[in-house]
């Protein structure tokens, strides 16, 4: 069992992510406010702070860099505002994800497993790599970076986790099932849709530092490819 301090000041939301949380196995700890988090999380061991970004007490990028470099634990982000610009900024910050409201409660549960997995010891792999370099890309998962042609690309945990498995097996076509299995385990539900979600954001995300990417191949009916022909993983 994980615990999950939640800080949201809107009561409902608050307990409907709790209801979630408790579903899938996990105590959580609720907060309105900032400033009591805090304490509670000093007094407590915590697996994952979910924090609501827009917080008028308190300034929440502080909170951000507080838990991340005091406590070590990993942060996923709400807000009411669906920005790349600041998507990036809180990625770049230290969160592990960030979800924009409105945002389903099975989107919700999923995005906390997989934050929880990502900040876990991965013991899928058999091999010690910690750094890929397909062409133009370089993924280091132990600093959670993923650049292209030096240029830093803002992926979240899931995200990261995702285009990492493509990537560790070039040429290789991967169901959906696969990626599913590989990225989440099998003891979280998730649909394909939220695969396919998740390609489209990573390909977007590439695209804007790399407009001709065409590494991840659609093979309808499949899944997915990675591709490092040269033509593709040029920069």
């Amino acid at each position: 069992m994980s615990k999950i301090l939640l800080i949201e000041p809107d009561r409902h939301l608050m307990t409907a992510m709790q209801e979630v949380l408790l579903l899938d196995g996990h105590e959580s700890l609720r907060h309105v406010s900032p400033e009591t988090a805090m304490t509670d999380l000093a007094r407590q061991d915590v697996d994952l702070v979910v924090l609501e970004l827009r917080q008028r007490s308190i300034d929440a990028v502080s909170v951000i860099e507080r838990v991340t470099n005091s406590y070590g634990v990993p942060v996923v982000v709400l807000s009411t505002t669906a920005s790349a610009t600041e998507e990036s900024m809180m990625l770049r910050l230290g969160a592990d994800d960030y979800l924009a409201k409105p945002f389903s409660m099975r989107v919700f549960g999923a995005r906390i497993a997989a934050a929880l997995r990502s900040a876990a010891p991965n013991h899928r792999d058999a091999d010690d790599v910690t750094v890929i370099q397909r062409g133009a890309l370089r993924l280091d998962r132990l600093r959670h970076e993923a650049r292209w042609d030096g240029k830093e690309v803002a992926l979240t945990a899931t995200e990261f986790n995702v285009l990492w498995i493509i990537a560790q097996r070039p040429g290789q076509v991967l169901s959906r099932a696969n990626i599913l299995d590989l990225a989440y385990g099998g003891d979280v539900f998730v649909t394909d849709r939220s695969i396919d979600s998740q390609i489209k954001r990573i390909r977007r995300k590439l695209r804007e530092v790399a407009p001709g990417f065409t590494a991840i191949e659609t093979l309808y009916g499949l899944g997915y490819r990675f591709t490092d022909s040269p033509e593709d993983m040029a920069a």
